[in-house]
């Protein structure tokens, strides 16, 4: 009966894409969309399977890869920093908060041109991008995570004799730590999506440079194949990441459960 659950479940969570797949299928070889517009899904398909036999894609990827994840590991780097700065330092808030604040709104892709002129055309103008676009989330995350630490641990473990150096180790990081992961889980996908961005409007390799090709070119089936990939990478590193945080969380959901 439980792998009869299990199989029903993966079914159903299947269902809609294959719905969306033949629903694409059935409208381009029918003509209702033209493939002039939209290719057919087998011809996206094919052109998918040329790229990861041509060693195409693997190229682009790496590079896009590399950018969205070095920015990321930038932002969860300085952003918890900062995040525990703001939120135990009344002098680091202060200074910090306008600033936060103010940037907080603005469309990260906007900085592209003002990259471009510091670094050039460069891997760092794209991490410096995607590193500014993950920091705020993980900021804003870690801040609220640690203010939001119940006091009552903090007294009854200073209470009990532990020492302040430790208290940040043993009470506050525990206890913010599902907020600093929402923070994270929050700037993933926001790396690839700021890196994407990035590449369409200056690079000469990534993923983004390869869909702009493609694109210029009107080799549409090879451009949604190019995005298909990227989505399922995109996909795979979240499902990931769920995976992870919850080995890392599992006694934080133990213990709501109680």
């Amino acid at each position: 009966m439980g792998t009869l659950a299990r199989t029903g479940h993966a079914a159903l969570g299947v269902a809609p894409l294959a719905a969306v797949m033949a629903a694409w299928e059935l409208a381009t070889r029918s003509g209702v969309i033209r493939t002039q517009i939209l290719p057919t899904f087998s011809s996206v398909c094919l052109a998918a399977a040329d790229l990861v036999a041509s060693g195409e894609l693997a190229h682009h990827l790496v590079v896009s890869l590399y950018r969205a994840l070095g920015g990321l590991a930038l932002s969860i780097a300085l952003g918890v920093l900062l995040g525990f700065g703001m939120a135990t330092n009344r002098h680091v808030r202060t200074f910090f908060d306008p600033l936060v604040s103010l940037v907080y709104p603005l469309p990260k892709t906007a900085l592209v041109p003002l990259t471009m002129v510091w670094l050039g055309v460069t891997d760092k103008a794209a991490i410096l991008v995607v590193f500014l676009a993950c920091l705020l989330p993980v900021v804003v995350n870690t801040y609220h995570g640690v203010r939001s630490v119940d006091r009552v641990l903090v007294w009854s473990a200073q209470s009990l004799g532990t020492a302040e150096r430790r208290l940040l180790m043993r009470i506050v990081i525990p206890a913010a730590m599902p907020y600093i992961w929402n923070g994270i889980r929050i700037a993933l996908p926001v790396s690839f999506i700021v890196v994407i961005s990035v590449e369409l409007v200056a690079s000469r390799a990534g993923i983004g440079n390869l869909i702009s090709g493609f694109g210029s070119m009107g080799v549409y089936d090879y451009m949604f194949a190019t995005i298909l990939h990227f989505v399922a990478v995109a996909f795979a590193a979240d499902r990931c990441a769920v995976r992870l945080g919850r080995s890392v969380l599992r006694w934080h959901e133990e213990g709501e459960a109680r």
